[in-house]
């Protein structure tokens, strides 16, 4: 009887040493588990597309509309569009005042146009496309336009522009400091082809007497492009 009693006793004891063990370690496995899903936790984002400004570029004659559209989860489609004003100056002299022997040149500010598409990539796993650090291909179109006058009223008024066709690679950092609003840091380097038209009043002598006429400059090649701002965007959901 005591043999049997004592078998009991061992046999419930180690019964009860197992089970609480057992317990023990599901208690640490889900605790573990717990910390490693937070560990990997994936910041998704609200908003599929945003609506950006980039006010920094009025510097530049640029007034630059931006959209941005997800496309999968680490890439998305960048747009920029706007008008351009070219011979910005923060004052207007427009003092023609005086006798004028021959043409005088004189230049008015004109209205261009800039276009540009680019795809970026969000490297970092643990975001959304419209979040963080990325890398993005541009291309970009952009002319000025100008007019030029002869202020003497001898020669009729002409058009110059300045047109550029630019590849960039940006690098960019876009940071949410609300639900609906962001900024978007860049800077990038490129190669472009820039051509420039312009027109300069000339003269010749025909029977002792000077005609004038617009003789036009025009001059185009390749060079290096840079790239620097801030965009603001306005989500959209």
């Amino acid at each position: 009887m005591n043999f049997i009693k004592t078998s009991l006793l061992l046999s419930v004891f180690a019964f009860s040493n197992i089970s609480f063990g057992q317990e023990e370690i599901i208690i640490i496995d889900k605790y573990q588990n717990k910390k490693d899903r937070k560990e990997k936790e994936i910041v998704y984002n609200d908003n599929t597309s945003v609506f950006k400004f980039a006010p920094l570029n009025m510097l530049v004659g640029e007034i630059n509309f931006g959209y941005e559209k997800q496309l999968s989860k680490n890439t998305s489609v960048d747009f920029e569009f706007g008008p351009t004003l070219s011979k910005i100056s923060l004052f207007i002299n427009d003092d023609h005042l005086g006798v004028l022997s021959g043409p005088a040149k004189f230049e008015r500010s004109g209205l261009g146009f800039l276009a540009s598409i680019g795809y970026r990539f969000y490297p970092s796993t643990d975001t959304e496309a419209l979040n963080r650090f990325y890398v993005s291909p541009i291309f970009k179109y952009k002319v000025y336009n100008h007019t030029i006058e002869d202020v003497s009223g001898i020669l009729d008024d002409v058009g110059g522009s300045n047109t550029s066709f630019n590849f960039l690679f940006n690098f960019g950092y876009q940071k949410w400091v609300s639900e609906l609003f962001s900024l978007d840091f860049y800077a990038g380097l490129g190669l472009g082809y820039q051509s420039l038209v312009d027109y300069n009043p000339t003269s010749i002598v025909v029977n002792n007497d000077f005609e004038y006429s617009w003789d036009k400059d025009a001059d185009s090649g390749a060079r290096y492009v840079f790239s620097l701002g801030i965009k603001v965007g306005f989500g959209q959901k």
